[in-house]
């Protein structure tokens, strides 16, 4: 990433809680030469219907992990994880390589999962001659990772726009690395009764209504879910790393694309000795050379990217049913008075897809619900906007 684009992104307002999202005076404009890139995963209602919701996550995932690779940024460019799709604001830098590599990620999810993509690029200049934007903020998770938070249309106007055009038609495919992204923790169980995926977007009639709409969610949901960390999905006693090959195997097929048997040998070798020796490493908070592996599983819990803001609040709950009931009966309410449309799907548990940069604080944890978190809120979500006729 070029100096000027570092200066930009470490010229961020940076928020001192999450509450503070619904603040929109303190985002920044993305540059109107920048770039967003995104992906979504055409039908992944119908994979996760299948069994495939890992698959789905890990797709979703793959462009925030080649992208960052790509450009070999100090700090993670700005991203936002949806599930089944992701989207990223990139500077105006090789930007006919960074074609090449999102057309890659898209051959290479439907080589390894036979999940069809949808990728795709348009730049902030063309957003805004379209009537739509986005800022950006940053969220500081600890010293070494931030979140990123996007205020404005342009995110669910560009999620729907590379849906319906081919932007990287005839794109040569470049070869993506997709190093760091893995996919080795077990499922973790909420320690209540469910875990519940929830999208809440907010149709004030300007800025002000929208945030005071946000001002009354967040109330809401502190009242009946607690702090954050209350609901945090991710608790550092239940994380377990899993040695069942299916889910290592999502991993494996999407690691070693474009596949050959060296590749495919190698890449399982490699995993079989970091899941032996991470499991001893963390057991017994051995420190090495260039980690203390004793600081990893807090860590990940505190790098966990559970709760986001992107054109509307997006979290993941763990809680009772009773929760879920009580705050779907306030959303319901909102809803018949148009202020807001929802989506929430309950699971018995949360996931999480990570991507890893160095094992010592530098990671990232992506977090959904099991049996199709996100992409099924996000389906309620749709329907319910459509009968407002947003």
């Amino acid at each position: 990433m070029s100096t000027h684009s570092k200066k930009f992104y470490e010229s961020l307002k940076v928020l001192p809680s999450f509450r503070e999202v619904s603040n929109h005076e303190l985002y920044t404009p993305l540059p109107d030469d920048w770039f967003v890139a995104l992906a979504d995963i055409r039908g992944s209602t119908d994979a996760i219907r299948l069994g495939k919701y890992k698959e789905v996550n890990m797709a979703g995932a793959s462009i925030i992990a080649a992208l960052n690779n790509f450009y070999e940024g100090e700090n993670l460019l700005p991203y936002l994880f949806g599930g089944d799709g992701s989207l990223i604001a990139l500077p105006n830098e090789n930007i006919g390589k960074v074609k090449g590599i999102m057309a890659f990620c898209r051959r290479a999810v439907k080589d390894a999962y036979g999940l069809e993509m949808a990728v795709g690029l348009i730049s902030m200049k063309e957003l805004r001659d379209k009537g739509h934007d986005i800022s950006v903020a940053r969220l500081q998770l600890s010293d070494v990772i931030d979140q990123t938070i996007f205020w404005g249309s342009g995110v669910t106007f560009a999620e729907n726009y590379i849906k319906e055009n081919d932007t990287l038609k005839d794109i040569h495919p470049v070869e993506a690395d997709f190093s760091g992204l893995e996919c080795r923790w077990s499922q973790v169980p909420s320690d209540k009764d469910e875990v519940s995926a929830y999208i809440i977007q907010a149709f004030g009639r300007d800025e002000e209504e929208s945030v005071e709409i946000y001002e009354e969610c967040f109330r809401r949901i502190e009242s009946i879910y607690g702090s954050d960390e209350s609901f945090h999905p991710i608790r550092e006693h239940a994380l377990q790393m899993t040695a069942n090959p299916l889910l290592l195997g999502v991993e494996w097929k999407l690691r070693t694309q474009p596949p050959t048997i060296l590749k495919k040998i190698k890449h399982a070798a490699m995993m079989v000795f970091q899941l032996v020796t991470g499991i001893y490493l963390m057991r017994f908070k051995k420190k090495t050379s260039a980690t203390n592996w004793g600081d990893y599983k807090s860590d990940l819990v505190r790098h966990a990217d559970y709760k986001k803001f992107g054109d509307g609040l997006r979290f993941v709950a763990t809680g009772t049913i009773q929760q879920r009931m009580d705050l779907t009966a306030f959303l319901d309410d909102m809803y018949r008075q148009k202020k807001l449309a929802y989506g929430v799907h309950p699971s018995f548990a949360a996931m999480v897809t990570c991507y890893v940069r160095n094992h010592q604080s530098n990671h990232i944890h992506f977090v959904d619900g099991t049996d199709g978190g996100y992409a099924k809120a996000s389906q309620e979500l749709k329907n319910r906007r459509s009968q407002l006729e947003i």
